[in-house]
């Protein structure tokens, strides 16, 4: 079975810019992952699938504000941290602080790329995006394997299954997820 592909991240720091709403469905994390080409001719929904190497886009706007971790989880292994990051935030951050009604988006060329290496093979993923009203439901320094990096597998389903999968009606502990398919 083909290994499931983690996201890579390099280049500058991260930010915030103002889009178009991202569903027609009302959710407390509004949420989408298109190619960098796709999303620079205006697509704002999500692609089922990617090619190995392709430049890609992940944007979300959360209907509350609150704090926000950002996950890439394999069929096997550890979840891998996607946002915040290293680029983004340097001093070590698990989480960042986000406002209700504003777009965030990573993969743009204002931020850092993101992508599936092609040494990484080909195969489906799903993204968790976490977002909690308070600083202390988001995972503690030592539930990461890596802080900030990355999170075993049975720690973070425990954590995840706290959330409630995103309604219209915000809680206090919500996550979106996002499948997506890696192909050649």
């Amino acid at each position: 079975m083909p290994r499931v592909i983690n996201m890579v991240l390099a280049g500058a720091l991260g930010g915030t810019f103002a889009a178009a709403p991202l569903a027609a469905e009302a959710r407390c994390i509004d949420a989408f992952m298109t190619g960098l080409a796709e999303y620079e001719a205006g697509e704002r929904r999500s692609k089922p699938s990617f090619r190995v190497n392709e430049l890609l886009v992940l944007c979300f706007v959360p209907q509350q504000s609150g704090f926000v971790a950002i996950f890439d989880a394999p069929i096997k292994g550890d979840f891998q941290q996607l946002y915040p990051n290293a680029l983004t935030h340097p001093e070590g951050q698990t989480y960042a602080e986000v406002s209700a009604g504003e777009s965030y988006c990573f993969g743009t060329r204002e931020t850092f790329p993101l992508y599936h290496p092609e040494e990484e093979g080909i195969g489906d993923g799903k993204i968790s995006i976490a977002l909690t009203s308070r600083e202390e439901d988001q995972l503690a320094e030592d539930d990461y394997a890596i802080p900030g990096q990355r999170v075993a597998r049975d720690r973070m389903q425990l954590h995840l299954g706290s959330h409630q999968r995103s309604q219209a009606k915000c809680a206090a502990r919500d996550v979106t997820y996002l499948d997506y398919r890696i192909t050649r």
